[in-house]
């Protein structure tokens, strides 16, 4: 997915320096931003002036990112979804769907997280991981 369309709520030179400055995907919601930096970096950016509020190292190399304001999940080259407090950043927990086919992105929003793959999205619980249920496609 195209980095612009994922960021597409953040203020125009929030938005605009994250990309030209990350050229990375990155989420946004509450007054958190998350912004894969590298393979190995999420950067945390408080959402109403930019400033540096800590990263995170996920294991496996991220390939996309979902925050809601309150959860950060990461999904990484595993096929493996961690979880982050979005204002901590401390380890929640982490997700390994199977089956479906190879994951391509997760999404956060009010507290349900949405791993998706070619053919399948899955819906877990953001704070618990709970399996909430799934949808072809």
């Amino acid at each position: 997915m195209d980095p612009l369309h994922r960021c597409k709520n953040l203020p125009r030179m929030i938005r605009f320096l994250a990309i030209l400055l990350f050229t990375a995907s990155c989420a946004y919601a509450g007054d958190v931003i998350a912004v894969i930096k590298s393979p190995s970096t999420v950067y945390r950016l408080k959402g109403s002036n930019g400033a540096f509020l800590g990263q995170i190292q996920p294991s496996g190399g991220a390939i996309s990112v979902g925050c809601d304001g309150e959860t950060i999940a990461v999904l990484n080259s595993h096929g493996v979804v961690n979880r982050y407090n979005a204002e901590t950043g401390a380890f929640i927990g982490q997700n390994q769907p199977s089956g479906g086919g190879p994951l391509t992105d997760v999404q956060v929003s009010g507290g349900v997280m949405i791993v998706r793959s070619p053919h399948l999205a899955r819906r877990y619980s953001a704070r618990t991981g709970a399996f909430l249920g799934q949808s072809q496609f």
